[in-house]
């Protein structure tokens, strides 16, 4: 293959890289798409790990009182201080004309009568979440269909990128290996990183196989900021018999749970004061974990009840949802959210094979999403030049608590906006040529670093094991260091391997090695505990000192931090 040139090159094929390739080719560039896997099949947007998708608009249908400014103080109050006001401003705005778009486009939000069905989602105070059946399934479907109408996009599916070229200080393209291992490089008058996160760093996770955080190491590697690396959703969700995301309302139901022996375990793990309802009735406002009020208490008791060796067999805790009978349904008010919405998780369940009216299912904690990411403007701007991130690559909009249903409107909001940004600068720049010898020096690096004769598998395991036990959930100082050290010696092995072709799943390792690092390392730098970031050996959270959101970025020496203030 020739060297390749485009104007705007976005790596990434989900919702919020396909929503900036549409936006690009509309201003008229010539757009290129690098994928991991298919389009429509790579990306979290396309995995279907729950029955709906969420996605906030705060349009007053269902609450009158509802408008954007209440939908950016639900941000705001949320991130509890972490979130950048100017684009949770910017994500609350411009949310009604992303479902607007969406809607156009053929998305099939669902219908309550004569309005929209919206319900209180996680961390709102006032029910704006719009529902879609079969998660991001059709936005996905939706927004292929319009990228089919350009002419412009051209799409190289089942590739891997391995380097941002960073010349004259400004983002000039990157590097990728196809399957057969052979290397290329495309020159790009701008670069939009769109890969999701990280959520297959964990053994339990929410996400599909490609979501290895290549966009934090790219970004990384390139000299790009990154903010909010230690916030990241984990939550509860169903491990056996199939995998999915349990649902919020769920705990309103006070279902009974019990460990591996069938011993009711959850009282053991609350101070005085606290009861397994009010635990209950906390975590029925949000499916993530959260160390904002006493639902933290669910995740903490789960994960202690598994790492004592009293989980199942599959590595998971009995959830006995039988007593949610039809006369239980009945005895609810009309306008109750789970009488609306257990009927489509109990029937899509059904259609898993799952009937939860009849045996009980087993949970566990997942990791889900990151918070975090490559620190980004209003346009959609990295900190290096030429370089832009939207979705949940990208870092800002949320905090230390992210709204349920607002990372669905914010891969729309700032795909968007990261698309035509970027177009215009690659208009502005014309043609970008990288030089050979820029070339050659990554190149070499690429082959002298991605070792073909790894065990992938086993150090995999290993580190997706370390992180389920000491990054998701109960943190402190002795595990995160221990996993760090995990990390060290997994690249020391890397290193040892002896032929030097390089190998795409090697590369993938090593980002998820990465991300796991800066995540860590974040988390190791705040001695609080804050939203969905708990420190078992700092429990309480110190505005005083830690109020304010963390830098993490590349040196000589490795990741290091520095103190943010918006």
């Amino acid at each position: 293959m020739e060297p390749l040139n485009t104007d705007v090159l976005i790596i990434g094929g989900g919702g919020a890289a396909c929503r900036a390739a549409i936006e690009a080719a509309g201003a008229g560039v010539q757009v290129t798409m690098i994928l991991k896997g298919k389009l429509g099949e790579s990306g979290a947007t396309a995995y279907k790990v729950a029955e709906m998708a969420g996605f906030n608009v705060a349009d007053g249908l269902v609450d009158p009182g509802d408008c954007p400014e209440e939908h950016y103080k639900d941000i705001i109050h949320a991130g509890a201080g972490m979130a950048d006001p100017t684009l949770a401003r910017i994500v609350a705005e411009e949310a009604p004309l992303a479902l607007k778009t969406l809607k156009e486009w053929g998305v099939p939000f669902e219908m309550d009568k004569d309005h929209y069905l919206e319900f209180l989602s996680c961390f709102s105070t006032r029910p704006r979440t719009h529902v879609i059946k079969g998660h991001g399934e059709p936005i996905m479907k939706a927004l292929i269909e319009r990228i089919k109408k350009y002419g412009n996009i051209r799409i190289f599916e089942d590739c891997i990128v391995t380097n941002l070229f960073v010349q004259d200080d400004e983002c000039a393209g990157a590097g990728f290996l196809e399957k057969s291992g052979d290397y290329h490089t495309i020159a790009s008058g701008a670069v939009i990183i769109a890969t999701g996160g990280a959520g297959r760093l964990f053994a339990n996770n929410l996400n599909p196989p490609d979501i290895c955080g290549d966009g934090y190491t790219l970004g990384y590697e390139a000299g790009a900021e990154l903010i909010n690396m230690e916030f990241m959703q984990a939550g509860l969700g169903i491990v056996y018999p199939v995998v999915n995301i349990l649902n919020a309302w769920i705990w309103s139901a006070h279902p009974d749970i019990k460990n591996r022996y069938r011993e009711h375990f959850l009282k053991n793990y609350l101070p005085k004061g606290i009861s397994e309802e009010d635990v209950m009735d906390a975590h029925a406002h949000h499916f993530p974990f959260s160390s904002a009020d006493a639902s933290k208490y669910l995740e903490v008791a789960i994960q202690g009840e598994i790492a004592e060796g009293k989980g199942t067999d599959e590595g998971g805790i009995y959830l006995d949802l039988t007593g949610i009978t039809d006369e239980y349904l009945n005895s609810l008010p009309e306008e109750d959210d789970f009488k609306k919405m257990w009927p489509i998780t109990r029937d899509y369940l059904l259609t898993k094979g799952v009937d939860v009216s009849k045996k009980p299912v087993q949970i566990a904690c997942f990791g889900h999403a990151i918070n975090g990411g490559l620190k980004i403007n209003a346009e959609g701007k990295t900190t290096v030049p030429g370089l832009y991130a939207a979705g949940e690559v990208a870092g800002g909009p949320h905090g230390a608590d992210r709204l349920g249903g607002n990372m669905m409107v914010t891969c729309q909001v700032f795909g968007a906006r990261a698309g035509r940004f970027a177009a215009r600068e690659a208009q502005n720049k014309g043609k970008v040529c990288l030089s050979e010898s820029l070339i050659k020096q990554e190149k070499d690096s690429i082959f002298n670093n991605i070792r073909k004769d790894v065990d992938v598998k086993t150090l995999k395991v290993r580190l997706q094991n370390e992180a389920q036990s000491k990054l998701l959930v109960r943190r402190n100082k002795k595990g995160l260091e221990e996993f760090l050290n995990t990390i060290y010696n997994l690249r020391e092995e890397v290193k040892k391997a002896s032929s030097s072709v390089p190998k795409g799943e090697v590369w993938e390792l090593l980002s998820l090695a990465r991300s796991g690092e800066l995540m860590a390392k974040a988390a190791l730098g705040r001695y609080e505990s804050r939203g969905s970031h708990f420190r078992t050996d700092f429990p309480d959270k110190n505005d005083k000192e830690y109020g304010y959101p963390q830098i993490i970025f590349k040196t000589d020496n490795g990741p290091e931090i520095k103190k943010w203030r918006y």
